[in-house]
């Protein structure tokens, strides 16, 4: 039996029909703006897998930004604008007429790693999601954590900066998700661009053309401008590690998304970054590691694994 496995992000929705071999054997892509409500996304889905694949599919797997797992809804999510409360699963059953499940998207990528990438067998870990926000999946003693009222994932609204930290989506301020998610790392770059008194690549772009992928490009070939701009990203990261790791003991912590495909150049900041802040116990045996899933999507593997399988 196939299984149709959906990441919903803020600016990107991936889909995947996997195999019962657990390979994915159609895939799809939608920019999340392109929807004004949950239901023209459900539908737009359908009629994809109509139009393009004769694959049939035995249930739903949805992992999503703002997931109360329990009410199986979407809850005030700062990044979509689909509404304040959303009816995802009961949406998707009514127009596929198959049982949907759905999970934080950072915990569907962490069922996706846990079963069949980098943190295969391991019974404690992380797997934090870079990208327009910021997320966690966290494995806890063998058992996805889902939080007391469900809504366990949030990692992206810590507070870093307490004083005159930036607005954040939430409504918050000085959430990590307003310095190292995709809007947030523009605006540091933007900030730092104008700011800076020496000769940058980074001065030859239109401020709003500066995307992630140049930055890193620039800082590999160590441009000042755009190696303090990585930095500053490292520092909030490993920081924000810092304190996960000191509170719940974790000795693996894995990258998934967004910049965490530069791979080895920005893990190797982020865990100098880290050490500082960490207990000395904790320092000696943390392992910072990147997804081994990024070409495959552990999301989409995840929802997929969790829709035929119920608990993880």
């Amino acid at each position: 039996m196939n299984y149709l496995g959906i990441d919903i992000g803020g600016t990107n929705i991936a889909i995947g029909i996997v195999s019962a071999e657990n390979e994915i054997i159609y895939s799809n892509s939608f920019k999340t703006n392109t929807f004004l409500t949950a239901k023209d996304c459900a539908s737009a889905i359908f009629n994809d897998l109509k139009e393009n694949t004769k694959h049939t599919i035995a249930g739903i797997g949805i992992g999503a930004p703002s997931v109360n797992s329990f009410t199986q809804n979407i809850e005030n999510p700062p990044n979509l604008i689909w509404g304040e409360t959303i009816p995802l699963a009961e949406i998707f059953e009514s127009i596929f007429n198959l049982k949907t499940i759905l999970i934080n998207d950072a915990s569907a990528a962490a069922i996706g790693e846990w079963k069949f990438g980098g943190a295969k067998g391991l019974e404690n870990f992380a797997l934090i999601t870079l990208g327009t926000g910021v997320g966690i999946g966290l494995v806890v003693n063998g058992t996805i954590y889902n939080g007391a009222n469900g809504l366990g994932g949030e990692f992206g609204h810590i507070c870093i900066d307490r004083n005159n930290g930036r607005e954040c989506n939430c409504g918050g301020h000085g959430c990590l998700e307003s310095y190292i998610g995709k809007e947030g790392i523009l605006k540091t770059a933007k900030q730092k661009i104008e700011f800076s008194s020496g000769s940058s690549k980074l001065h030859d772009f239109i401020p709003s053309e500066i995307k992630s992928k140049d930055i890193f490009k620039f800082a590999r070939k160590e441009d000042p401008v755009a190696v303090d701009i990585i930095d500053s990203i490292s520092r909030d990261l490993g920081y924000a590690i810092s304190i996960l790791a000191n509170s719940l003991d974790l000795k693996q912590i894995f990258l998934f998304g967004g910049f965490a495909k530069e791979g080895n150049f920005i893990k190797k900041k982020t865990l100098k970054a880290m050490k500082p802040y960490l207990m000395p116990n904790i320092k000696e045996n943390i392992s910072l590691q990147i997804s081994e899933l990024h070409e495959q999507n552990p999301a989409i593997l995840g929802a997929a694994y969790l829709a035929k399988n119920g608990d993880s």
